[in-house]
C-alpha cells in the first residue's frame, strides 16, 4: 500500500524497478585496514580483453558495478603502489558481494617511487565534479582564495570576486551549507581559510531540487579536511611567503585529531600575516554638453595587510550503530589596513590644457570577527542506505571598518576634502535542515526535506568633517534587513537497466523586509520602511543518466535557479572611497530567474577519462552594474536590466602519462548574448541609461601538470589563459598566469618542504574596456603580483588499525566477509 501511494502521488517521476545483477565491495589497505579511496575496478569479461565495466572506490573504499549480465568475468583491481589482484567471478542471477577486500603494498614499486598520497585529484559524480585539494602543491601556505584560482571553470578576480562558467551568481557553501558566507564577506573569509583545511572542492552546475537554488550558475562547495582513521594523529606548519615589493608575511598551523570508537574529534588552527602591494591605472573620456571632451587620467598605488586567525573544531559521537550526533564550528579574527594614493589629471581634450590636478590618499582599517556553529544528528535506519539527517546551524559575522580621505590640489596644496567614514555591518543567520531518505530497493530511491533559513543584517554608516569639525549628516545610512526563506522538496530516482532518472520539485516560501534611515542636513532622521515583500516559487530539476558499453556514460539534466538580490546590490549606501567613482545599491532590484539544461559526456579508460558537457541558461531580469556620468563622477548602481542566454561547452580532461605525470586540462567555450535595452536611473529618473544588443563568444583554459620527479620529489604547474568576456557596457580584456610548487618530503613522509611561486611571470592582472552614451573608459588594476612562499609540515601520530575500532561506519559492520590478495576469501 505504502509503495501504491508513491508511485501515484508521484507518477510523473516514477520508473519500475527490476532486478540487476550487482557486483559490490570494500577495498581497504592489507595493514592499516584503513579504506582506499580512488581504486580503479574494471570487471573484464571472459570472452573480451575489453573491458565491461569500471568504477573507483569512493573516500570508504566502497564500489558498485551495476546493470551486469550473466556470464563469467575477471575484476581486476589495481592502484598505485599496490599489487593489483584480479579476481575470476561467476555473475548469475542475485547480486554479488564481494566483501573486505584487502590490498597489499607492492614493496618494489614503492621502494622505486614512492607515491601513495597523491591521490586521484578529479572524480566525476550524477551531479558535480569534484576535485581533491589537499595535495595541491602550488597552494601550499596559501588561503582557499588560491585554491579557487586553480579549479576549473572558476574564476577569481583581484577583489576575490568569484565567477562559475563565466557567471558571479554563484553560491559559495562551506561542508554543504552557506556557512553565513555573503557577497559581502566571502572574500575576506575565504582569503583567511588556510588552504591546508580543505579536502576538496565540488562543483554543482545545475544541482537538483534537494538543493538551495540559489546562484544561476551554480554551487561551489568547500569540503573541509576530516579524516576518520584511528588513534591520535595530526601536523604542524610553519611557512612564509613573500609578495613582490612588500615585506615578506608568514603563516603557521596545527591539526589534531583523535577517533574511537565512541568520539571522533578535531581541531584545525590557522594564523596567516600577509603584505600586499597594487595599483591601477584608469582613462575615462568624456563628452559634456557643451560638446567638449575631457579626460580623466587617474592612477593609483596600495599597500595593505591583514592577519588573522581561522579555527574550526568538532566532535561526532557515535550513540551506536545506527545513531551519531555532532557539535562542529568554526570562527575567524582578523584584522588589515592599508594606504591607496590617488593621483587625477583632468584636462581639456582639444587644447591639452590641463584643468584639475589633485592628489587623494585613502588610509583604512577594518576588523572582522565571524563564527559558525552547527548542530548535527544522523540515523541511520536500515542497511539498504535509508537515513534521517537534522542540522541546526547559527553564524554571526562582524565588520569595522574606519576609512579617511584627504584630498589636495596639486599646485595651491589646498586642502579641498579632509574627512572620515565609519562602516559596521552585522549579519546573522539560523538554519534548519531536515533530510531523510528513504532506499525502496537497490534501484528506488525517494529524497524528501524542509529546509529554514532566517537572516537579519545591519549596517550603519557614518562620516565626520575634519575640516569643518561636523558631522557629515548627508553621508549617514542606516540600513536593515530581514529575511526569511522556507523550502520543501522531494526527489525520487530510479533505474532501469543501463537508465537512470531522477525527478524533483522544490519550494520556497520568501519574504524580506529592508528599512533605511538617513539624515536630513539638520540632523534629523528620516526612516523609509519598504515593506514586506513576499513570493511563492517552485523549482523543478530533471536527471537522466544512461550507461553505454565500455566506460560510456550520457547524462541530461535540467532545472530552474535564482538569484536573488542583497548586501551591497541593495544597499542604497553611497561609497566615496574614489570621488570619482561612486557606487550605491538599488533597493527595486527583483531577483533574476535562470532555466538551465545540460548534456554531459562520460568517457573513462585505466589511465585517462574525459568529459564533456554542452550548457544553456537563460535568465530573465538579469541583474548588471551599469554606469552612468553626473558631471565629472562616474555613478555605478545595479539594475535588472533585460534578458540574456548563455551557451557554452566544457571539457575536462584527465590522463595519466608514464607512471610519473598526470595532467588534469579544461576547456570552456562561451557564448553570451545580452539583449538591448532602455532604462532610467532609479534616483534621477531624468537620466536615461541605453545599452544596445550585445553578443561576445569567449574561452577559457587551463591546465595542472602533476610531476612525479623521484622517490619522495613532486612537482605541480598550473597555467590558466582568459580570453576577452562581454561586460555590461563593454568587455574585459584577457588575462593569464603561471604557478609552480614543488614538495620534498623526508624521514618516511614525516616532514615535507613546499616551495611555490605563484604568477611567476607577474601577469595576474585585470583590464577592461567600458562606455556609455557620453564616456569611454580604460582601466587595469593589479593584486600582489609576483609571490614565493615556502612551507615546512611535520606529520605525528599514532593510527590504530580500522578494524581494530568498536565503532564501524555503516556498511562495515559485523558479518562482512573479507578477501585477501594471498588468502582468498576468509573464514568462509
Amino acid at each position: 500500500m505504502k509503495r501504491l501511494i508513491i508511485f501515484t502521488i508521484f507518477s510523473v517521476i516514477l520508473f519500475p524497478s527490476f532486478a540487476l545483477q550487482t557486483i559490490r565491495g570494500r577495498i581497504v589497505d592489507g595493514n592499516s585496514q584503513k579504506p582506499l579511496d580512488f581504486v580503479n575496478v574494471v570487471l573484464i569479461k571472459e570472452t573480451d580483453v575489453t573491458p565491461a565495466a569500471g568504477v573507483v572506490s569512493d573516500e570508504k573504499g566502497r564500489f558498485e558495478l551495476l546493470n551486469i549480465p550473466s556470464g563469467n568475468y575477471l575484476l581486476r583491481i589495481s592502484f598505485v603502489g599496490y599489487n593489483t589482484i584480479e579476481i575470476p567471478l561467476k555473475v548469475s542471477d542475485k547480486a554479488l558481494d564481494m566483501g573486505l577486500i584487502k590490498l597489499m603494498e607492492d614493496s618494489k614499486s614503492l621502494s622505486e617511487i614512492e607515491v601513495v598520497g597523491q591521490g586521484t585529484q578529479m572524480r566525476f559524480e550524477i551531479d558535480k565534479k569534484v576535485f581533491s585539494v589537499d595535495q595541491n602543491i602550488a597552494s601550499a601556505g596559501g588561503s582557499a582564495t588560491e585554491i579557487l584560482q586553480n579549479i576549473p571553470s572558476v574564476d577569481v578576480d583581484n577583489e576575490g570576486n568569484i565567477s562559475l562558467r563565466n557567471s558571479s551568481n554563484v553560491e559559495v557553501w562551506i561542508n554543504g551549507k552557506p556557512s553565513g558566507l555573503t557577497e559581502e564577506n566571502r572574500a575576506q573569509i575565504l582569503q583567511q581559510m588556510p588552504a591546508e583545511s580543505l579536502e576538496s572542492v565540488e562543483i554543482m552546475t545545475n544541482p537538483s531540487a534537494k538543493y538551495n537554488p540559489e546562484g544561476t550558475s551554480g554551487i561551489i562547495n568547500l569540503v573541509m579536511k576530516k579524516d576518520r582513521k584511528g588513534g591520535y594523529y595530526g601536523s604542524v606548519s610553519l611557512g612564509t611567503m613573500w609578495s613582490q615589493g612588500s615585506t615578506p608575511g608568514y603563516n603557521a598551523g596545527v591539526n589534531l585529531n583523535y577517533n574511537s570508537g565512541k568520539f571522533d574529534a578535531y581541531l584545525n588552527m590557522g594564523f596567516r600575516r600577509m603584505n600586499f602591494l597594487g595599483g591601477g591605472q584608469t582613462d575615462r573620456y568624456t563628452l559634456n554638453n557643451t560638446d567638449t571632451m575631457t579626460v580623466l587620467q587617474q592612477s593609483n598605488q596600495n599597500s595593505f595587510g591583514y592577519q588573522g586567525l581561522f579555527t574550526r573544531a568538532g566532535v561526532d559521537y557515535h550513540i551506536n550503530d545506527k545513531h551519531t550526533i555532532g557539535l562542529s564550528g568554526f570562527g575567524m579574527i582578523g584584522a588589515g589596513g592599508g594606504t591607496t594614493n590617488f593621483s587625477y589629471t583632468l584636462t581639456d581634450w582639444l587644447s591639452g590644457n590641463t584643468l584639475r590636478d589633485y592628489t587623494r590618499e585613502n588610509i583604512s582599517t577594518n576588523k572582522r570577527p565571524g563564527m559558525n556553529l552547527s548542530l548535527d544528528y544522523k540515523w541511520d535506519i536500515d542497511a539498504n542506505g535509508s537515513n534521517l539527517m537534522s542540522s541546526l546551524s547559527y553564524s554571526n559575522f562582524n565588520m569595522k571598518s574606519n576609512e579617511t580621505y584627504l584630498q589636495q590640489e596639486k599646485n595651491t596644496e589646498d586642502t579641498t576634502a579632509y574627512m572620515v567614514q565609519y562602516h559596521q555591518g552585522q549579519n546573522k543567520q539560523w538554519q534548519y535542515k531536515l533530510d531523510y531518505t528513504q532506499k525502496f530497493s537497490e534501484n528506488d530511491r525517494l529524497e524528501a526535506g524542509w529546509q529554514s533559513t532566517l537572516q537579519d543584517r545591519f549596517g550603519p554608516n557614518t562620516a565626520e568633517d575634519f575640516l569643518k569639525n561636523q558631522p557629515l549628516y548627508s553621508y549617514y545610512n542606516e540600513f536593515k534587513y530581514n529575511e526569511q526563506i522556507h523550502a520543501a522538496y522531494v526527489t525520487y530516482g530510479s533505474r532501469i537497466k543501463n537508465l537512470s532518472l531522477q525527478g524533483g520539485l522544490r519550494t520556497e516560501y520568501f519574504r524580506r523586509h529592508p528599512i533605511n534611515e538617513t539624515k536630513d542636513n539638520t540632523g534629523q532622521t528620516q526612516r523609509v520602511d519598504y515593506g514586506a515583500k513576499e513570493e511563492w516559487q517552485f523549482f523543478p530539476s530533471f536527471f537522466a543518466s544512461y550507461t553505454l558499453p565500455k566506460n560510456n556514460e550520457i547524462q541530461l539534466n535540467a532545472s530552474r535557479r535564482v538569484s536573488r538580490p542583497r548586501g551591497r546590490y541593495i544597499n542604497p549606501f553611497r561609497n566615496y572611497s574614489d570621488s570619482t567613482n561612486i557606487s550605491y545599491g538599488n533597493l527595486e532590484l527583483s531577483p533574476e530567474y535562470s532555466s538551465v539544461m545540460e548534456l554531459n559526456y562520460l568517457k573513462l579508460w585505466d589511465n585517462h577519462s574525459i568529459s564533456s558537457s554542452i550548457y544553456y541558461r537563460f535568465t530573465d531580469n538579469v541583474i548588471e552594474r551599469v554606469s552612468f556620468m553626473n558631471g565629472q563622477v562616474m555613478e555605478s548602481s545595479y539594475m535588472n536590466v533585460t534578458k540574456s542566454s548563455n551557451t557554452g561547452m566544457e571539457f575536462v580532461v584527465k590522463n595519466n602519462l608514464f607512471k610519473m605525470l598526470n595532467l588534469t586540462s579544461s576547456l570552456n567555450l562561451y557564448y553570451n548574448k545580452l539583449n538591448a535595452s532602455t532604462y532610467n536611473n532609479p534616483y534621477d529618473t531624468s537620466i536615461v541609461i541605453t545599452t544596445p544588443e550585445q553578443k561576445n563568444f569567449t574561452w577559457s583554459a587551463r591546465v595542472m601538470a602533476n610531476v612525479i620527479f623521484g622517490k619522495n620529489t613532486y612537482g605541480q604547474l598550473t597555467g590558466y589563459y582568459s580570453a576577452p568576456r562581454l561586460i555590461a557596457q563593454g568587455k574585459q580584456t584577457a588575462s593569464y598566469a603561471v604557478d609552480l610548487g614543488l614538495r620534498q618530503s623526508f624521514f618516511n613522509r614525516k616532514l615535507s618542504l613546499n616551495f611555490s611561486v605563484r604568477d611567476i611571470f607577474n601577469t595576474r592582472k585585470r583590464s577592461s574596456v567600458t562606455w556609455g552614451d557620453n564616456f569611454y573608459q580604460r582601466s587595469e588594476s593589479y593584486f600582489s603580483g609576483r609571490m614565493i612562499g615556502l612551507t615546512a609540515t611535520w606529520n605525528f601520530g599514532n593510527m590504530m588499525p580500522k578494524n581494530n575500532m568498536k565503532m564501524r561506519e555503516r556498511g562495515e559492520g559485523e558479518g562482512e566477509d573479507e578477501f585477501d590478495l594471498e588468502g582468498g576469501f576468509g573464514a568462509d
